[in-house]
C-alpha cells in the first residue's frame, strides 16, 4: 500500500510538472491579453518590441511572429504610418539592442512619426544600476552579464548600446524631444504589465530595479 501510494504521489508530481510546463509554453506562445484601466480611446499607440506582452488597445510590433503581434518586422522605419500620425510609442528594453548610431536614427524617425505633443516612453537597462549590482556582488560579472549584454538566447536578444539617466536624456534632447522625465509604469499603465519596466534583478545581495524609464514629448 505504501509503495502504491508513493508511486501515485510520484505520478501526480510528474503530471503537475508537465501541466506547469505546458501552461508556461502556452503563455509564451499565446500570451494572455493585458487590459489597461488607463487606456485612452481614439489614440494611435504603438508597442514596439512587444515580445510576449499582449497589450490591448495598442498596435504590437515585434520581429518574431506571434498571434498577438500585428506587424512582424525587424525594420524600425515605421513606414506603415504617416508622419505625425502616432500619439504614443512605447519601447521597453529595445533601444539597447541598437547601436548608438541606429538608436539616434530610430529616435529621429519616431519624432517624425509622432504627432505634435506625441509621447515616447522608453525603458532601458540602467547602466548605473548594473554597476551597483556588480560592485555590491564582489565584482562578479556573472551577476550582470545577461542584463548588460542581452539574454543571447535567440537571434535578436543581443545588446549593442548602454545608457544611464544623463546619456539617455542627452540623446532624447539632441533628437529634438522635450520635457524629458522619469515615468512610473505602475502609475501610467495602472498595473504591472509583465515586462522589464518594473522587473527587479535578483542577486545574492538582494533585489535591484534594473530599468531606467524615461518619457519625452515630440515638439
Amino acid at each position: 500500500m505504501n509503495l502504491k501510494k508513493a508511486i501515485k504521489n510520484r505520478i501526480d508530481t510528474i503530471l503537475e510538472i508537465i501541466e506547469r510546463q505546458i501552461s508556461s509554453f502556452m503563455d509564451r506562445k499565446y500570451p494572455k491579453p493585458v487590459y489597461l484601466s488607463t487606456q485612452t480611446a481614439g489614440k494611435l499607440k504603438i508597442h514596439v518590441g512587444s515580445g510576449n506582452v499582449n497589450l490591448q488597445g495598442w498596435i504590437n510590433i515585434d520581429a518574431r511572429c506571434m498571434p498577438h503581434v500585428h506587424i512582424v518586422s525587424e525594420d524600425l522605419s515605421f513606414h506603415e504610418f504617416t508622419d505625425g500620425s502616432i500619439d504614443e510609442i512605447y519601447m521597453c528594453h529595445i533601444l539597447e539592442h541598437l547601436s548608438f548610431e541606429e538608436a539616434a536614427t530610430t529616435l529621429a524617425i519616431i519624432k517624425k512619426k509622432l504627432s505634435k505633443g506625441g509621447v515616447i516612453r522608453l525603458s532601458v537597462p540602467c547602466f548605473d544600476s548594473l554597476v551597483k549590482i556588480y560592485t555590491e556582488n564582489g565584482k562578479n560579472i556573472t551577476e550582470i552579464k545577461y542584463a548588460l549584454m542581452g539574454g543571447q538566447d535567440y537571434e535578436f536578444n543581443f545588446h549593442k548600446s548602454i545608457y544611464n539617466f544623463d546619456s539617455l536624456v542627452e540623446l532624447l534632447v539632441n533628437t529634438g524631444f522635450i520635457e524629458v522625465a522619469v515615468w512610473d509604469p505602475l502609475q501610467v499603465f495602472g498595473k504591472d504589465i509583465g515586462d522589464w519596466s518594473t522587473r527587479t534583478y535578483q542577486t545574492p545581495q538582494g533585489k535591484t530595479m534594473v530599468s531606467l524609464n524615461l518619457v519625452a514629448l515630440s515638439a
